[in-house]
């Protein structure tokens, strides 16, 4: 059976380094877009040679270990093929649905104004916000760091994700028919908070979790009821 004949991959990242330095790239054809065309696998194929490997992931991407003297070079020959390569390091990492394939893009324009104003801002670890286009939230928003749920000029807000482990569990709903046009603002002050009171190091499910009672929270989510900001 060719689902089972190879279960043991030979190039994993831990055995490339054993014998080179190499880096890991998260390579998609966008934030929205999921479908690759034949001439992105070529490229792809290409700047990872004989020598590196690709891998899929479970974060609606494909990770490559290139050598790391190549990485600048392959990042823009991936690039100008069209593909999102994501930023490396502890910053805010965009995720987001396919939006049906195109068929749902009302909340298209504001995931890309989050993406341009939110995506690599540093904080302590790397923060996964995961905007999803409907109700039906196909593509488990809730089960990232911050989960955006799109629902008629709104969105509900889930924080505090446990993503694996024997306490894995979802977010919780944090506020509810959050408006567009304040849902970037509102996004800031909750990464603002992170960024000023998380210990160093610290997921954010950790913080979210040690904290949710403070006062801050309630007044974070008081301040967007009351005046919607």
């Amino acid at each position: 059976m060719n689902a089972f004949r190879k279960n043991i991959p030979d190039k994993t990242f831990a055995k490339l380094n054993n014998n080179g330095d190499f880096t890991r790239l998260a390579v998609s054809p966008g934030i929205i877009n999921k479908h690759y065309s034949p001439a992105q696998f070529q490229t792809i194929a290409k700047v990872v040679g004989e020598t590196g490997a690709i891998k899929y992931s479970a974060s609606y991407s494909i990770i490559l270990s290139i050598p790391t003297v190549d990485v600048t070079d392959a990042t823009k020959e991936l690039q100008d093929a069209g593909l999102y390569v994501a930023k490396q390091g502890p910053s805010v990492a965009m995720k987001a649905c396919d939006f049906c394939d195109g068929d749902k893009m009302e909340a298209a324009p504001i995931t890309e104004q989050l993406y341009h104003s939110l995506e690599g801002i540093t904080v302590p670890t790397r923060l996964r916000l995961n905007v999803n286009g409907c109700a039906s939230a196909c593509y488990i928003a809730v089960y990232d760091d911050i989960g955006l749920v799109y629902q008629k000029d709104s969105f509900d807000v889930y924080l505090g994700a446990v993503p694996m482990g024997p306490n894995a569990q979802a977010g919780t709903l944090f506020a509810k028919r959050v408006e567009v046009e304040h849902i970037e603002g509102f996004l800031k002050q909750i990464i603002e908070l992170y960024k000023e009171r998380a210990r160093p190091n610290e997921p954010f499910y950790k913080f979210y979790r040690r904290t949710n009672s403070a006062d801050y929270w309630e007044m974070l989510k008081n301040k967007t009821i009351i005046t919607g900001v």
